[in-house]
């Protein structure tokens, strides 16, 4: 089975669908397998999600029939790759899992060519693991990569790439505190150095050195501050023709653009980016939005622009860009959260709470209406937290989006617990405790009807039911 989950409003699933799904030698290959296509809004699809530990859209899983995965594939990717890794689970392959277990029980031996070849093409960006074991999984990645055979470097490259990128962020908040990267990462840095230095090996896996985010360059800042400039210069080589090469969609290639401008602002001593390369930012992304764009093409375009503007700090054009895209987008309520997040930033709290509710009132689809409205409910309770009428209407609404059956879980249930925590915060000194008990008696409508064998049960009756949160 072939199971694509994804979402109406999500950009990158259009870009997807747009630039692989219709490649004559993907839907050839497509043929072998049965497609099956799960929207995050149809009934019972985030029960799915929490079956298949899927949170993110898009996600492409490769299941046997016993439900078992073979392969997990995410975007970014040299476009002919796709139809190349399902080339590699028709054969008799074992289950990812099983691969994973051989690895952590230390057993010895080498991996099979087909083994590696799949670890080095998983999306383990859209794993479980990758929320709670960043550490674990960077250190069965380096030993999946010393156990390739020979021949398969550049499979070996992908995996040390991966797991430099998880260990980096697993540390993440060490290195913000002062801490030095551990021994691992040390060496993960030094391997990935020496991948760099290889412009024909990087340049291969350009979509895996793209993956390295400024976590990983603050570590490489850490590790080796002599030598950031020429760290620099290897890795702007590389994503600058990364962003040039055909290979890659034109989404794709603004995203490497934001790769290289990140890297570079985190290597640069006082953080900035140079204004020589935030024109050439812009130069590129006018270029891209002047193409001939289909529609689908055109929203994964201008999210990566958007991600562009807001490193290099051009506000306005990005309130200008989404502006333009939202007032032509079939999903408007996609880009009222950029609007609303803008304004908030420069202060501008009366609008940006307008765009969260237009957000709302236009959203659709029972996931997505409670993911739209937690992003309302959340920015009242941080622009607007002395209005206590505005606040329990909105927040009555929104917990009414989960009054139907298997709706708290995977996505709405995270955005469930983030909920909990922002009211349990603002009700701190008890100040807000009547609106909090009213929410907390919805609440309990909606766990009433839902059995008590069922694991959504005991996160509904777990909401806003901690001593701090509805004080009296």
């Amino acid at each position: 089975m072939f199971l694509y989950w994804g979402a109406q409003w999500c950009p990158p699933c259009h870009e997807l669908k747009a630039t692989v799904f219709s490649r004559p030698d993907f839907i050839e290959k497509l043929k072998l397998f049965v497609p099956v296509y799960l929207d995050g809004d149809d009934a019972g699809a985030q029960k799915w999600g929490d079956r298949f530990g899927v949170s993110g859209y898009p996600t492409v899983l490769v299941l046997r029939a016993d439900q078992s995965e073979l392969a997990r594939i995410s975007g970014g990717m040299d476009l002919s790759q796709y139809a190349e890794v399902l080339d590699t689970v028709l054969g008799d392959v074992r289950p990812v899992n099983s691969i994973l277990n051989v690895l952590k029980s230390g057993r010895p031996g080498l991996l099979s060519r087909d083994d590696c070849h799949r670890l080095a093409y998983y999306g383990w960006d859209l794993t479980d693991e990758v929320n709670t074991r960043f550490d674990a999984l960077a250190r069965i990645l380096s030993q999946a990569a010393a156990r390739c055979p020979a021949g398969t470097e550049s499979d070996q490259g992908r995996l040390i790439l991966a797991a430099a990128s998880l260990a980096a962020d697993g540390q993440s908040d060490a290195l913000t505190a002062g801490k030095a990267p551990d021994h691992h990462l040390v060496q993960l840095i030094g391997q990935v150095d020496s991948i760099l230095k290889n412009t024909a090996r990087a340049n291969e896996l350009a979509d895996a050195v793209g993956g390295l985010d400024d976590s990983f360059f603050h570590a490489v800042a850490r590790v080796a501050p002599n030598d950031a400039a020429a760290w620099r210069t290897r890795y702007s080589v590389i994503m600058d023709a990364a962003a040039n090469d055909p290979r890659f969609s034109t989404a794709d290639h603004l995203y490497f653009l934001y790769s290289k401008l990140a890297a570079c602002k985190a290597l640069d001593p006082q953080h900035r980016i140079a204004p020589q390369l935030s024109a050439q930012a812009h130069q590129r992304i006018d270029a891209a939005l002047a193409g001939k764009l289909d529609e689908h093409t055109r929203a994964s375009v201008v999210n990566a622009a958007l991600n562009i503007l807001d490193l290099v700090g051009d506000d306005d054009r990005a309130y200008t860009i989404t502006r333009d895209t939202m007032a032509q987008s079939k999903s408007p309520y996609y880009y009222m959260l950029d609007l609303a997040s803008l304004d908030e930033k420069h202060g501008h709290f009366d609008t940006a709470v307008n765009w969260l509710a237009q957000a709302y009132a236009k959203s659709q689809g029972a996931a997505t209406r409670f993911q739209w409205g937690t992003e309302y409910l959340m920015g009242l309770i941080r622009m607007t937290p002395n209005d206590d009428a505005a606040i329990r209407t909105a927040g009555l609404s929104v917990l009414g989006e989960l009054d139907g059956p298997d709706r708290i879980y995977r996505r709405t249930r995270g955005r469930l617990e983030r909920l909990d925590r922002a009211l349990s915060k603002w009700n701190a000194k008890g100040d807000h405790s009547a609106t909090i008990t009213a929410l907390r008696q919805r609440m309990d409508g909606i766990c009433g009807q839902i059995p008590k064998t069922d694991p959504a049960n005991a996160t509904c009756r777990g909401f806003l039911a901690r001593p701090d949160s509805a004080r009296t």
